[in-house]
């Protein structure tokens, strides 16, 4: 029987470079960075809940696994 062992472990805690994010309602430009330890939500998505800098409007976010983009979705207050 073979095991597969990788020859080198990627490390985990490596914090992506920001992406620059329009808000959706006012479209002000922001930096979204993701966390080394990222929340895990209970679907098993990167989860995030941002907040507008400039129009306070509130934001809850996924990150996609096929090309870690942010998905937003804006949250009723």
């Amino acid at each position: 029987m073979n095991h597969y062992r990788p020859e080198k472990f990627e490390e985990l805690t490596i914090v992506s470079a920001a992406q620059v994010i329009a808000c959706p309602a006012c479209n002000t430009g922001f930096a979204f960075h993701r966390h080394s330890t990222p929340h895990i939500d209970a679907c098993g998505f990167e989860s995030y809940s941002l907040e507008c800098e400039k129009c306070g409007a509130a934001f809850a976010g996924i990150v996609d696994p096929l090309d870690d983009t942010l998905l937003l979705s804006e949250m009723v207050v």
